[in-house]
């Protein structure tokens, strides 16, 4: 699976992988001389990359197990992945919809993006901190023994 698995943009290739992509959209509203954020949208894109036996794959009954139990414990580690970048989509509709009026239109949508960017910088540093702690799921009984 190290071998035929999923590489990543860190050079390592990995039996699976989850990615996403957060999108997020909102209008400026003038009202009263002052720019309002308005009609939000979030939208988190999730991709699963999991490892998968061969059709023809004949295993004893022991092997069937282990493997079975491994691509479960697998999914719920990617599926920590998933729940991490949802929460992370969640914060950013947050903090939009928190961000205060501004007199210019222009400073409004920067410190949106300014705020916007630490949300997306923290999702990384949550996704690594996940990995590290659960040592790519391996805590979690994503291990193929």
């Amino acid at each position: 699976m190290k071998r035929k698995g999923t590489k990543w943009n860190d050079g390592k290739v990995y039996a699976a992988l989850t990615t996403w992509d957060v999108h997020y959209d909102f209008d400026v509203t003038a009202l009263d001389g002052r720019y309002h954020i308005s009609s939000i949208k979030t939208n988190v894109d999730i991709s699963f990359s999991f490892p998968k036996l061969s059709p023809s794959a004949k295993l004893p009954d022991q092997l069937n197990a282990s493997w079975n139990n491994y691509l479960e414990n697998l999914t719920k580690h990617e599926f920590g992945h998933r729940d991490i970048t949802v929460g992370i989509g969640e914060e950013i509709y947050q903090t939009l919809a928190g961000v205060e009026s501004y007199n210019n239109k222009s400073e409004l949508e920067e410190e949106a993006q300014r705020l916007v960017n630490l949300k997306l910088k923290k999702l990384k540093v949550d996704q690594i901190e996940y990995d590290h702690d659960t040592c790519h799921g391996e805590k979690q009984g994503a291990i193929l023994r």
